[in-house]
């Protein structure tokens, strides 16, 4: 069964942290645990949770201070944020509202009404995500999403090492296809391309429409050799199967040029290897047609 989301849980006292474990595992997330301020920090930048459950009194460093540091960074500035806390006093319920937490609920707490926040504080950021996120004709992630997306990675790829590769795919002689058949056939190819780049693309990695004909994919923890190997398994995919053409069974050939660049320690900005990867693709593109490239 997959994941519902990843929380990550920073108490201080480890039977309540054990207990939320439990709980939430079974109920269908993946949890991590932190047991300071620091760690909590640490771990919230390397995994990306999708929702900290944050205890507000913690020795060294309490959770509202947690909460402030996660504020300052691009990183984390958007996760939400549930403060569990042993004070009911109004002052520290505003003082956590002010830092833009996300429900605040007291010790001792019900588990099931605690479930219950949870379930309520993901659905809704799943939910806006998905309106925010999503191209309209083939609902992949729209080039905005993409591009704070592509931000995240590289944000993570400098700080923690990690690997990852950026595809840019480009629909070949679209205009033709347009220009033939019409641009209500041309929706149609731009679907059914959409569908074959999620059949061959992981559900982790991030497929996006960047624009008009143009694809682009993140490939979590790729180097470029194993995102040449998925990509030669979409272009397989696209032109070993014709692409009907409206309702009288009438099929035609699409292909795609595509390029890849895998992230470098001395890349600067994520513009950078978009820009690697979509000269890539374009050198491609040209060659297809006997271009001279300088």
């Amino acid at each position: 069964m997959d994941s519902k989301g990843i929380i990550l849980v920073v108490d201080d006292e480890q039977d309540i942290a054990v207990i939320l474990k439990k709980r939430l595992s079974d109920a269908g997330y993946s949890v991590n645990i932190a047991q300071g301020g620091q760690e909590a920090l640490n771990k919230a930048g390397e995994i990306l949770p999708d929702l900290i459950i944050l205890d507000v009194m913690m020795p060294e460093m309490d959770g509202l201070e947690v909460k402030a540091h996660l504020n300052e960074d691009p990183l984390t500035a958007h996760i939400p944020v549930i403060f569990l806390t042993a004070k009911a006093s109004v002052q520290d319920k505003v003082a956590g509202f002010r830092l833009r937490g996300d429900d605040y609920v007291v010790k001792p707490f019900d588990t099931e009404e605690l479930l219950a926040r949870v379930d309520v504080v993901i659905h809704r950021k799943k939910g806006y995500e998905m309106l925010s996120m999503q191209d309209g004709l083939t609902g992949l992630a729209n080039a905005s999403y993409f591009q704070k997306q592509l931000e995240v990675y590289f944000a993570m790829a400098k700080r923690y090492r990690r690997v990852f590769c950026l595809a840019m795919i480009d629909i070949d002689d679209f205009k033709k296809i347009n220009d033939i058949y019409g641009h209500h056939m041309g929706d149609q190819v731009l679907k059914e391309i959409a569908e074959r780049i999620r059949s061959v693309f992981r559900a982790v990695d991030i497929t996006a429409r960047y624009g008009g004909d143009e694809f682009a994919v993140i490939l979590q923890e790729n180097d470029e050799d194993q995102a040449s190997v998925a990509l030669s398994r979409l272009k397989t995919c696209i032109e070993r199967e014709p692409f009907s053409i409206g309702n009288q069974g009438k099929k035609i050939q699409v292909t795609v040029s595509a390029g890849i660049a895998a992230y470098e320690n001395h890349f600067t900005a994520a513009s950078e290897i978009f820009e690697s990867a979509d000269k890539k693709m374009y050198l491609e593109k040209q060659m297809k047609k006997g271009g001279i490239v300088g």
